[in-house]
């Protein structure tokens, strides 16, 4: 008999793969009239914000109204030197106009076409149509609480890497579970670019030659990896700052104090996985043995899922990571899903005083997105912290 699961994932599947397909035969129309729509926009109001040397493509899709945290990020856009053009693939009110425009440069509003690498075409081409080469172009969209904390460096040590192209986290080649190898690529919601990458001729090409599309998978094939794999070709130098090997490279040096911190912190779907970090926190880390087993299982856990969203602790702490995103993620028993249980894990550690405070918005929010309507709280997996520390 083939499990129920695999039927299920299998048709989810096709369903996809066809809605993929049909989408490429309407959607080069739809862009077309899109492109037509965009050219004869007038030119955006400037803004609070004076233009400088530095822009930021900052995309939000706000439907229920502008976040607290997005003036966090738009603060902390322009502390660090950056004009930023929002692109918002909703529309504003008026209210929320009033409160985005002293922290912006410009804005922009579009329908929602084409999801974020929609909106980032529009932005960059806009850009090209003003006659603006900026020395640095960020690229940012608001999937992610980013930064975690107002004072963040994030931004500084994308600025100090020797790359043409440089993100937040870069996944390498591997094989899926039918033999095909995916490319790496670098996560889409952080971008940081120089000028030479953006007068480059591969990445102007890029975004001309772009086939928008509203369908998910579409979307992710020819946006986030075909963009990592096509600046590659077009010789730009191209990196992240963060990768599973420099998760598991540095979480291997640390003492056993900051490995149980990154356990008893830890986040799973996998029930297996769950009780062999349970065991492990209940004993002593002077034991035999104990700094090894908390190792292997650390590495099997990032091997199973994306390490960031198994290890708060240490994704903060040690790596200075400072964003989180705020999709469900995967959803295992329980109910509760990965990247809920990693955010409730995360207010944990703040609350003990083990990871410094976020900024108060961003804090409100996750608190806020992580109780269910009847304001109760899904159940903590943290697990007592009077064990397991001699």
């Amino acid at each position: 008999m083939i499990p129920w699961w695999k039927v299920k994932r299998e048709t989810v599947r096709l369903r996809e793969q066809s809605a993929a397909w049909l989408s490429n035969l309407y959607e080069p129309f739809l862009q077309k009239r899109h492109d037509r729509w965009r050219e004869r926009q007038p030119q955006p109001a400037d803004l609070g914000v004076a233009l400088d040397r530095k822009v930021a493509i900052f995309l939000i899709y706000q439907p229920k109204g502008v976040a607290p945290s997005i003036l966090v990020t738009l603060q902390w856009l322009v502390d660090n030197g950056y004009a930023p053009l929002v692109v918002a693939n909703t529309p504003l009110s008026d209210q929320d106009r009033a409160r985005v425009s002293p922290l912006a440069w410009r804005i922009f509003e579009r329908p929602n076409f084409g999801y974020d690498f929609g909106g980032y075409r529009d932005g960059i081409l806009l850009l090209s149509a003003w006659g603006l080469v900026p020395d640095r172009l960020l690229i940012i969209n608001d999937s992610v609480w980013m930064p975690l904390r107002q004072d963040s460096t994030l931004i500084a040590r994308l600025e100090a890497m020797d790359a043409d192209l440089v993100g937040g986290i870069q996944h390498t080649d591997n094989k899926n579970s039918s033999g095909k190898v995916r490319r790496g690529h670098i996560e889409s919601y952080l971008y940081l670019l120089n000028s030479r990458a953006v007068r480059s001729q591969g990445f102007q090409a890029f975004w001309k030659n772009y086939p928008v599309s509203s369908n998910r998978l579409n979307a992710v094939r020819r946006g986030e990896r075909q963009f990592t794999h096509l600046m590659h070709v077009a010789e730009l130098k191209v990196c992240g700052i963060f990768s599973k090997q420099v998760f598991l490279d540095g979480i291997s040096d640390q003492d056993d104090d900051f490995l149980w911190r990154t356990l008893l912190y830890g986040s799973y779907v996998e029930t297996y996985l769950r009780q062999e970090r349970d065991d492990l926190v209940k004993q002593e880390v002077s034991a035999p043995g104990w700094r090894d087993a908390a190792l292997r299982h650390i590495k099997r856990t990032a091997d199973r899922r994306r390490f960031n969203a198994c290890f708060a602790y240490p994704s903060d702490a040690l790596l200075g990571m400072d964003f989180m995103k705020k999709s469900a993620g995967s959803t295992g028993d329980g109910g509760a899903s990965l990247h809920s249980r990693l955010r409730q894990q995360l207010l944990q550690a703040v609350a003990a005083g083990d990871l410094p405070p976020l900024a108060p918005a961003v804090h409100a929010e996750i608190y806020e997105k992580d109780y269910d309507i009847t304001g109760s709280r899904l159940k903590s997996e943290i697990a007592p912290a009077s064990v397991g520390r001699t």
